[in-house]
């Protein structure tokens, strides 16, 4: 269990080390899941921001958080950072664009449609 006493240091993956390596990811994430016709919330739209600035890593930890506390309980969980006032966030334009794209997308249509 983390220590919520210890500074909040984020730890990406060889393959997540820039900003750009960061978005694909989260593009990759929020892409898939619009297989299911889930398009994010605002919230977790703001989540992956942070992660692809490098301020929060592992956003599957953050998202039990936020979406799922009974299974992940705030004890287990570091806290977030908080978030820096008037800090310009990279890929802001691509992540609306993204989202404007998902809630433009024509229903489902099951099988037998």
């Amino acid at each position: 269990m983390p220590d919520s006493r210890s500074p909040y240091v984020p730890q990406f993956h060889e393959e997540e080390q820039t900003p750009a390596q960061q978005w694909d990811a989260a593009r990759e994430a929020i892409c898939a899941g619009a297989s299911d016709r889930a398009v994010p919330s605002p919230e977790l739209a703001q989540l992956q921001l942070r992660y692809v600035a490098g301020e929060i890593d592992q956003v599957q930890e953050e998202l039990m958080r936020w979406y799922w506390p009974d299974v992940a309980p705030a004890a287990d969980v570091r806290p977030l950072p908080p978030k820096q006032p008037g800090r310009v966030y990279p890929y802001v334009a691509e992540m609306a664009a993204l989202m404007q794209g998902m809630n433009e997308l024509p229903p489902t249509c099951p099988i037998s449609c």
